[in-house]
């Protein structure tokens, strides 16, 4: 049994490495990069909370159209409590930056 219990141990600890150095598969690397674009552009946005969330699932599904965008932007806005020429000047910012 201890023979069989070793043997075990063994063949684990050479199938681990192997396992954890496999490469991604396209979708899986293509998926990564669309995560690391979106991130990248929700920071470069400023975005935080309820927005960035709601941005980084619409980025991530590849609708981030600009009917997701004025409500992402107006949600942080509102989030950020800023009113009349500050609220304009935000969005106006958050509309026109790009990825």
């Amino acid at each position: 049994m201890r023979i069989l219990l070793a043997a075990f141990a063994l063949a684990a600890a050479v199938a681990m490495p192997a396992i954890a150095q496999q490469k991604p598969t396209a979708a899986q690397a293509a998926q990564q990069e669309r995560m690391k674009t979106c991130n990248a552009d929700a920071s470069h946005r400023k975005l935080k909370g309820a927005a960035r969330q709601d941005y980084m699932s619409a980025c991530l599904a590849g609708k981030a159209d600009p009917n997701t965008m004025m409500k992402v932007c107006n949600e942080q806005a509102s989030q950020d409590k800023l009113t009349s020429d500050a609220r304009k000047t935000f969005m106006s910012s958050c509309l026109k930056k790009s990825g």
